[in-house]
């Protein structure tokens, strides 16, 4: 809303260029540790007809009058902190002496900065992360944190845990082939000590509809060869996405439980 509010003061026609659209710029330059100060001239001339360092600029000013941050800013700050204040840096730098990140092909621009400054004092820092699990560039993320952490600190001792505990061998292989095709990566050879298990089978579908209408047939078709309910399970990404499944197996009369969390009609 105070966003919207700032675009009316710029005469930014929000049917044009959304208020949506706009915190999704201004919380990606604040993911890259961008104030508006920062910012590029030509990312600054390149949204909302130009207009979108100078509602950048007024917004923050709005929250800084009504003592306010938003979620970006919880970073920025920090980050500005540490860069304006040597003093503060040194503070607690002497404070922290060892450092543990965990998901590190997750962190965004202002983090790793943040981390980088952190850290020159001691350098005794261990970054545990998987540079093929990287799945959040769209909200900021970058892969390439992971993958310069030798060169960023040298001498880093780099440990490769191969050994998986989770997967068949054919559920390794078939990923490990796809991953494979990658670019910007380390690589690594996953390999596990479970029997080989069933091999992977890929169906294609149009929708979620006819996803579910397809799972639905291979549960009817696994328990009339006497295979436990119990035994089955169809995992999915998201809660909402449960919601094709349960229609269809209620369609068929077929009893189910959901785990982690209520059923989508709950």
């Amino acid at each position: 809303r105070l966003i919207k509010q700032v675009m009316e003061r710029h005469d930014i026609d929000d049917k044009k260029f959304s208020a949506r659209a706009m915190n999704g710029i201004i919380q990606r330059w604040k993911d890259r540790g961008l104030t508006p100060s920062r910012v590029p001239q030509s990312e600054s001339i390149a949204h909302a007809d130009g207009g979108a360092l100078a509602v950048y600029t007024d917004y923050q000013d709005d929250l800084l009058r009504v003592n306010a941050a938003d979620f970006g800013d919880l970073l920025l700050h920090g980050l500005t902190l540490f860069q304006d204040n040597p003093e503060v840096l040194r503070e607690y730098q002497q404070r922290f002496r060892y450092l543990l990140v965990d998901e590190y092909q997750d962190t965004n621009v202002a983090q790793y900065l943040w981390l980088r400054l952190l850290a020159q004092e001691h350098k005794n820092i261990c970054c545990v992360g998987d540079d093929d699990q990287s799945i959040y560039s769209w909200r900021g993320a970058e892969v390439e944190n992971i993958l310069r952490f030798e060169h960023d600190f040298p001498g880093a001792n780099i440990v490769r845990l191969e050994r998986n505990y989770r997967s068949t061998p054919h559920i390794l292989a078939a990923a490990s082939a796809l991953i494979a095709h990658n670019e910007g990566r380390h690589g690594k050879t996953l390999w596990t000590d479970l029997i080989e298990g069933d091999k992977v089978r890929v169906v294609g579908v149009w929708d979620g509809e006819e996803e579910a209408r397809v799972t639905g047939d291979e549960i009817e078709a696994l328990h009339t060869k006497q295979q436990s309910l119990n035994a089955i399970a169809v995992l999915v990404r998201a809660g909402f996405q449960t919601r094709e499944f349960e229609e269809r197996l209620i369609t068929l009369g077929v009893p189910y439980r959901v785990i982690g969390g209520p059923r989508f009609y709950e």
